[in-house]
């Protein structure tokens, strides 16, 4: 026996879900869920009685009401269609939805927003998201008068105000800066770029009358570059032609020595860019006025309205790492080459006291510049084509580690790419096996690297078919438009060539140095590594295993092994992403030292578990890091031994010279009668 207010509060919930599957309109369904809520509301007041067996009826027929009631609204639906009849609304089968771009766009307010009747209509699309920022990377407006800033914070100040605040002889306050942007007098925002620039130009720079009392008061004191700059900033303000320079303040200018304040605070770029960014921003300029035809001298010195002219070309369009692409590159290339790292290098090597030692050595600065854009390119080029694009910049992390080395007074902390001691332990590395001193290694030098560890048949193939990093792109294999003419020759590895083999031989953990590895033991250069291709590589290191006493494996099962390690999606070969898996992460390298180098294979066949552990709980990042850390402390141990034998050698040649002496006195030949100690 079923209570009557159960059946009517159970046929109340099965009409509910039966609306709710037909109804089309938001209005509709508002309509109904409030007519049912009204009969629940009834149905419980009258628990006693009786179910009506016309309730059911009776809900229909409301629901029918309100549909009608809201037929008016329906009538102006975009897609035209009369309302289903009842027969085929009972069924329950959704309504069609007709895609966005079938429905016509209503009309919105001046404020952006869909009128009153757009949002009652379902078929209507939602409003219109707001604009989105033009730097979502940026917590402040990048705009140079900040507009962006005064439209989306709701500030009824414009450029007009900006200007205002912009042709004042004092620096505006903090307050006065809120109020300008609409944030109140409470917000601590900063100023648009415009302002923060004249404050810094005001500081640091001059104008053209100060230029002159200068001349005046200091004569030739001044440098020659700064003679004309009076006479060419006069022929600014005269034309119209420049919008960039239209009243005095225009053409205060800053030094290029004054300009890391600049470069940090407003670029947010590394202090030692100055020099290079004050360069770009005059080479940009000048490029300016010749496309422009613009009849105007250029000028040694960056101005206020150069500056001005700079900031909306090449840094408020873009984010920081396009930026720092931008700057790098040449103006009418879209990729970095390595002469391109040289000149901010070069500013690394005089302004960082981490350095300084470096400074009577120019040949060491060359090698360490050189280590650095090679150790660049090994981390960002994956694709070593010698030739770094914007994408490559924003996925790699190199914006970050020049901004700390930039802060970083010990430059071995950073040992990404600027460690001295990483330096120093590749450059030594080379020397060693450099006995000629051509800075060339070849097939025979490489042959002895880590205690002649490599088999020859791996140093064949690292000299065949190695990535290299500017193979190809040295003047001589260049025509004069830059493309690539001749390969260059493969009977040497140069030092960069050794810095990429260095790194990935004693790093086969990250992307590159797998990829290769895998170049040189895929002998067919399918982008397939079978069994006969390893089977070959490692027959070489079974043969130099009982030469040296070692106990044998068998391929067979060192390549069980290496499989269920790996775990390949295919068993019958291996691909590059099988060692890129996230698992592969630290075993990926065993595999190819099974294959070719004999001494690793067997540390890794008598590896200590222990050790194992305490390995992967150091403080070393990489594996290359806890290499290079290890090495450059033998390499210090061996330098000061050394110089320990040289001052023995001193000592021994100081006691001869004066044995000499006293035989000489005994003899009577000296006119001293000092008796020897």
């Amino acid at each position: 026996f079923i209570a009557p207010n159960t059946m009517v509060a159970t046929a109340s919930i099965k009409m509910d879900e039966l609306l709710t599957s037909w109804l089309g309109s938001d209005t509709i369904y508002e309509n109904v869920m409030r007519i049912i809520e009204q009969q629940k509301e009834s149905s419980n007041n009258n628990n006693n009685r009786a179910a009506s067996p016309t309730k059911d009826i009776a809900i229909a027929a409301a629901a029918a009401e309100a549909t009608a009631a809201t037929a008016d609204d329906d009538s102006n639906s975009i897609d035209g269609r009369p309302p289903l009849s009842p027969n085929l609304s009972m069924q329950k089968k959704p309504r069609p939805e007709i895609p966005l771009f079938f429905r016509k766009q209503q009309p919105t307010n001046n404020d952006g927003a869909s009128s009153s009747s757009s949002l009652d209509n379902p078929q209507n699309p939602p409003p219109a998201p707001p604009k989105r920022r033009l730097h979502s990377s940026f917590s402040d407006d990048q705009t140079w008068d900040g507009i962006y800033m005064v439209n989306r914070e709701g500030g009824s100040a414009g450029i007009s105000d900006y200007k205002e605040e912009f042709d004042r002889d004092s620096i505006a306050t903090d307050a006065s800066l809120g109020t300008a942007t609409g944030g109140g007098a409470g917000a601590a925002k900063k100023p648009c770029i415009a302002i923060q620039a004249k404050e810094l130009f005001q500081e640091l720079g001059v104008t053209a009358s100060q230029h002159r009392m200068m001349m005046e008061q200091e004569g030739q004191q001044l440098s020659p570059q700064y003679a004309n700059v009076s006479d060419i900033l006069s022929q600014y303000l005269g034309t119209s032609a420049d919008r960039y320079h239209t009243v005095e303040e225009d053409c205060r200018y800053v030094p290029i020595e004054r300009f890391e304040r600049i470069t940090k605070e407003l670029c947010n770029l590394p202090t030692f860019f100055h020099k290079p960014l004050y360069e770009r921003i005059l080479r940009l300029w000048e490029n300016q006025l010749q496309s422009k035809h613009v009849k105007l001298p250029s000028l040694p010195v960056v101005t206020y309205g150069i500056f001005h002219h700079f900031w909306e070309t090449e840094m408020a369009p873009y984010d920081m790492n396009e930026r720092f692409f931008r700057l790098l590159k040449q103006p009418e290339k879209e990729y970095i080459t390595r002469d391109d790292f040289f000149p901010y290098i070069k500013e690394l090597l005089s302004d960082h006291p981490g350095l300084e030692f470096l400074s009577n050595h120019a040949e060491f600065q060359d090698k360490y510049a050189v280590t650095v854009i090679t150790r660049i390119f090994y981390s960002v080029n994956l694709c070593h084509s010698g030739r770094i694009t914007s994408r490559q910049i924003r996925k790699s992390n190199i914006l970050s580690v020049f901004q700390q080395v930039d802060v970083e007074e010990d430059i071995n902390k950073v040992t990404k790419y600027f460690s001295y001691e990483h330096f120093y332990v590749l450059y030594c590395r080379f020397w060693e096996l450099d006995h000629d001193r051509d800075y060339k290694i070849t097939r025979e030098d490489l042959l002895k690297y880590g205690e002649h560890s490599l088999s020859h048949m791996i140093v064949d193939r690292i000299f065949d078919s190695a990535p290299r990093p500017f193979e190809g792109n040295d003047a001589a294999s260049l025509d004069e438009n830059g493309n690539v003419v001749q390969k260059s020759t493969r009977d040497y590895l140069t030092y960069e060539d050794f810095i990429f083999f260095m790194l990935s031989e004693e790093d086969k953990a990250n992307e590159f140095s797998v990829r290769y590895w895998f170049t040189c033991v895929d002998v067919d250069g399918d982008d397939k590594l079978n069994n006969m291709e390893m089977r070959s590589f490692y027959a070489v290191q079974l043969h130099r295993m009982q030469c040296m006493g070692h106990e044998v494996v068998p391929f067979e099962d060192m390549l069980c092994q290496m499989m269920d390690m790996v775990k390949p999606a295919n068993t019958e070969h291996l691909v590059v992403e099988d060692f890129l898996q996230p698992h592969c992460s630290q075993v990926s390298g065993a595999l190819f030292d099974a294959l070719f180098n004999v001494n690793k294979y067997v540390m890794f066949e008598q590896r200590d578990p222990f050790l194992e552990r305490q390995k992967r709980e150091d403080e070393f990042d990489t594996d290359w890091d806890r290499f290079a850390c290890i090495d450059y402390n033998r390499l210090a141990m061996e330098e000061e031994q050394r110089e320990e034998e040289a001052m023995e050698v001193d000592w021994v040649t100081m006691d001869e010279e004066e044995e000499d002496g006293d035989e000489y006195n005994s003899m009577g030949l000296s006119g001293s009668s000092e008796a020897p100690f």
